[in-house]
């Protein structure tokens, strides 16, 4: 992946939620220096912040890990957020993304809005939803050895963003 990146970053965390404003306001900055357009840096920045959140709130350990890359052959941003995570909080996950998965994207987000809106738990996973639909990401996830890699590929030529 990283041959054929032009532009990313690379960012390793503990998971603190005092970290996540200063990690999107980064992201937020270092994406309208990069696509010259600061509402699509707006909405890279919130599809991280979201992701971080996640790794916050579920990592068991200590470290989170960001890497963002921006693509100019693929015409892509690709963010991977890494964390450490308990089997519980992975078959929760799983069991999410199936959810997920099993419709459209608008359909997906709608329903857990209204999940979110009476879950007792506070653990909405909204922000997939949200990113998938919002963002017109692709999710993947990569899960071994208890560490859970999400990453959303988000595609710039919807917008008309090229990189020279």
């Amino acid at each position: 992946m990283q041959k054929e990146s032009k532009i990313y970053v690379e960012l390793k965390f503990g998971p603190k939620w005092t970290y996540i404003s200063t990690v999107r306001t980064f992201v937020e900055d270092f994406m309208t220096i990069t696509l010259e357009d600061k509402k699509k840096a707006t909405s890279i920045a919130m599809a991280v912040n979201e992701l971080i959140e996640n790794a916050v709130k579920f990592s068991d350990l200590e470290g989170s890990e960001l890497n963002i890359y921006v693509t100019k052959e693929r015409k892509i941003i690709k963010v991977i957020v890494t964390n450490h995570a308990s089997q519980q909080d992975i078959d929760d996950l799983q069991k999410c993304l199936r959810e997920l998965f099993g419709s459209p994207p608008l359909d997906a987000y709608m329903k857990r809005m209204k999940d979110s809106a009476v879950s007792p738990d506070g653990k909405s996973t909204l922000g997939l939803a949200r990113i998938r639909y919002e963002c017109k990401a692709e999710i993947h996830t990569n899960i071994e050895n208890g560490m859970v890699s999400i990453t959303a590929e988000i595609p710039t030529e919807k917008w008309g963003v090229d990189h020279e």
